[in-house]
């Protein structure tokens, strides 16, 4: 009896952004980036170096349709995110949760879908956003760090101050 597949493989091309690709059963391709950002919390952070964005695109869709519902994905952007932190134990990831097509919501279950397979007792993730003057949200954002980074509180603190920070206007 053939074992079906519990995830997509996948491939790390690397890059500035440190590009990941997987091609689902559709043909559809994903592209994962963990974009430096080493402006976030500042240029002195002392981990300034290891703060990526993630950025999950669909870089080709031969289908023309919305991409439907696909059990394969989510394990396999966990696999991603798992094999970056390996390569770096140190990584700092944040996940801003995109509006640009008005279905915040919608991503931001995905994302929480894709960390619900990733979450491991060794790391840590810590859930804001950013608000404009009314107290609305207008993005979701996240971060994700590993439990033994020896920088932990210091991240959680520079991520709880720019949340503060960016609400407050400054």
């Amino acid at each position: 009896m053939e074992q079906l597949p519990s995830r997509y493989d996948f491939q790390f091309v690397g890059g500035q952004k440190n590009i990941y690709l997987f091609s689902t059963e559709k043909l559809i391709l994903y592209e994962i980036q963990f974009k430096p950002t080493p402006y976030l919390f500042g240029y002195d952070f002392v981990l300034a170096n290891e703060i990526v964005e993630l950025v999950i695109n669909v870089a080709d869709n031969p289908t023309g349709r919305r991409p439907s519902f696909d059990v394969l994905i989510a394990p396999t952007v966990a696999a991603i995110i798992n094999d970056f932190y390996q390569r770096s134990e140190l990584t700092i990831t944040i996940f801003i949760c995109d509006t640009a097509d008005r279905k915040e919501e919608a991503h931001w279950r995905k994302f929480n879908r894709w960390y619900d397979h990733f979450a491991a007792n060794d790391y840590m993730r810590i859930d804001d956003g950013f608000y404009d003057a009314e107290k609305q949200l207008i993005y979701h954002c996240a971060i994700i760090i590993k439990r033994a980074n020896p920088y932990s509180k210091e991240v959680s603190s520079a991520f709880i101050d720019l949340m503060t920070d960016y609400s407050a206007g400054k």
